[in-house]
């Protein structure tokens, strides 16, 4: 049945691109004949990494390990466009994860249609399919006739068992969807539809070890935006989304049409979501009014993140005052609870704001304040102080519900001269935030503070760039806080435009309230060169020293890295093929 769905799938995506192609080809018969055959351009980058840990008896690090990427653009004819991507490392970061760094993507177009293979992602709508990423395939049709279609259907998650080795088991998913739309000078007006489930598996729910269970959903929306008289614009979309919990009793049910679009049986649940807008525009700026209602616990698995269980109302202003302010402001009403699940609902005033001024040629400053939700990717400050290479954290996702955002920043140019460039920097962050990943929440009302403060001095015909800042970075936990203070200097030479070293020192220290927890340097030395302007090679040495409570280590690496870039083209001249290019 899957392997059918498949083949129709595959087998109306060609008859779209061939119908497309046949179309294009009679309309611009002539453009093709003059065109070159073939263009092509592109890169490749291959980076080795080698570790050595002194004492390492437990292996906290792999001694070799190599990332090797590329991208490559086919254009025939100037019309037909196949761009090619790919990312493999032999660093087996976790063999089970659901989501794999290995990738490979590729995206031949001809004129209005686009066809995808490979990893890819696309973005229907917030509510349903917002950017999550699928191994399959896909097609976008955009004709001149203000129709688009776009469709795609593959894997969203691979299957890990429960007896590997990550912390929680998951389902393969596959799913895939479909989004028509149509602009006009009146407006523009679309649907979609994303469906996505789990291939039940009994060793899953048979191990006692298991909690997880197979899930099936689907979710739709419809969405307008009608442009109006005297810069008047109204939008609207509302959203449905339906989640069956639990299948896994499914296989041996008699199933109807229902249940194809979704299982009907077991823990089946269809929420509701829209949102509306109004906002016009005119020479003192713009205004409006936006209206959000997001039904307790909808979700859906076309997005990795999402917030849901409120209610929002507000009104937003945004001008420039002779170009040297900038004000931007939303301001409403937020409640949850919507459905009553909560011991405790909240009704609150919810406000932010952004303004930015050039208060003279040389200073500058901007604030910013916002108490809505929103999720947001942290890095953690001692993975960052630690890190030897581009490619340490790569299986780090730490994503946290904030509640409250407050920054300012301060700009002042001290010199601008054909000589000599300095600046000072400063900037200030305060965050309120619950820690959320995997639906698993921690950490609930965090505190965080962060101050950084810079200082930039360039020497144009030394070509010689100098920078020094102090990082200070304040964590309050509920009982307890940890901090992480950064001194960081660093210092960049060109030589005869092709030969360019740097050197980068750190030193941080992190405490709690009444411990010194670890003091950490980090020293890197790299040097790039660049040979023909097409072949770059890149050469650092990095070493970090960690002086913790139980445990002192030190840590050294080199990392290679080779990138060239290339491109060529073949042209035709009275018959005769002329081949050209950039190697």
């Amino acid at each position: 049945m899957k392997m059918n769905y498949l083949k129709r799938w595959f087998f109306l995506t060609f008859l779209m691109l061939m119908f497309g192609i046949q179309i294009s080809w009679a309309q611009d018969i002539k453009e093709v004949a003059k065109a070159p055959i073939l263009t092509t351009n592109g890169g490749i980058s291959f980076s080795q990494i080698g570790t050595y840990i002194p004492g390492d008896t437990i292996r906290h690090a792999d001694p070799y390990t190599y990332y090797l990427a590329g991208n490559i653009n086919f254009n025939m004819f100037s019309v037909v466009n196949v761009p090619l991507s790919f990312a493999y490392t032999n660093n087996q970061i976790n063999s089970d994860a659901a989501l794999p760094f290995n990738r490979f993507s590729i995206a031949p177009s001809y004129k209005w249609v686009k066809v995808y293979a490979g990893y890819t992602s696309m973005t229907f709508s917030p509510y349903t399919l917002a950017g999550y990423e699928i191994l399959g395939g896909g097609v976008e049709l955009t004709p001149d006739n203000g129709f688009k279609v776009s469709a795609v259907y593959g894997r969203l998650r691979k299957e890990v068992r429960p007896d590997s080795n990550v912390l929680e088991p998951t389902y393969r998913r596959m799913g895939g969807g479909i989004k028509v739309g149509y602009s006009s000078k009146y407006g523009d007006v679309a649907f979609n539809i994303f469906k996505a489930k789990d291939e039940i598996n009994p060793a899953f729910y048979n191990n006692t070890d298991s909690f997880v269970t197979p899930k099936d959903n689907v979710t739709g929306s419809l969405s307008l935006d009608l442009k109006m008289i005297d810069n008047l614009r109204f939008n609207f979309e509302y959203a449905l989304s339906a989640i069956n919990e639990d299948i896994s009793k499914n296989d041996s049910i008699n199933k109807g049409f229902s249940d194809q679009i979704v299982e009907q049986h077991g823990d089946l649940s269809t929420h509701h979501a829209m949102k509306a807008g109004v906002s016009q525009t005119s020479s003192i700026g713009s205004i409006g009014a936006t209206y959000e209602r997001v039904d307790a616990n909808y979700n859906t698995f076309g997005s990795y993140y999402f917030i849901n269980d409120f209610e929002n109302i507000t009104a937003n202003f945004s001008t420039s005052i002779k170009k040297r302010l900038n004000f931007d402001m939303n301001a409403g009403y937020q409640r949850d609870n919507l459905s009553g699940q909560k011991f405790n609902g909240g009704k609150r005033f919810i406000f932010s704001a952004n303004v930015s001024s050039s208060i003279t040629k040389r200073l500058n400053a901007g604030a910013s304040f916002s108490n809505v939700q929103s999720y947001i990717h942290i890095k953690d400050i001692y993975n960052e102080v630690t890190a030897t290479n581009q490619f340490q954290n790569l299986d780090t996702m730490s994503f946290s519900q904030l509640n409250m955002t407050s920054s300012g920043t301060l700009n002042y140019l001290l010199q601008n001269t054909k000589e000599s460039r300095q600046n000072i920097n400063a900037s200030f962050t305060y965050q309120e935030a619950s820690e959320k990943q995997n639906n698993q929440t921690r950490y609930t009302g965090n505190k965080i503070y962060n101050s950084v403060l810079s200082y930039q001095i360039s020497k144009i015909p030394q070509k010689l760039n100098i920078s020094t800042s102090v990082n200070y970075n304040h964590n309050q936990l509920p009982k307890s806080y940890m901090g992480v203070i950064s001194y960081n200097l660093s210092v960049q030479k060109a030589f005869f435009e092709k030969l360019k070293v740097s050197f980068v020192g750190t030193y941080s220290k992190s405490f709690n309230d009444s411990l010194t927890l670890a003091n950490i340097l980090n020293l890197r030395i790299s040097g790039m060169y660049t040979f023909q302007k097409r072949h770059n090679f890149n050469l650092s040495l990095a070493e970090v020293h960690n002086k913790g409570l139980r445990r002192t280590s030190t840590q050294y690496s080199v990392n290679l890295t080779y990138s060239y870039m290339f491109d060529f083209y073949i042209d035709r001249k009275d018959k005769n093929f002329k081949f050209k290019g950039n190697f």
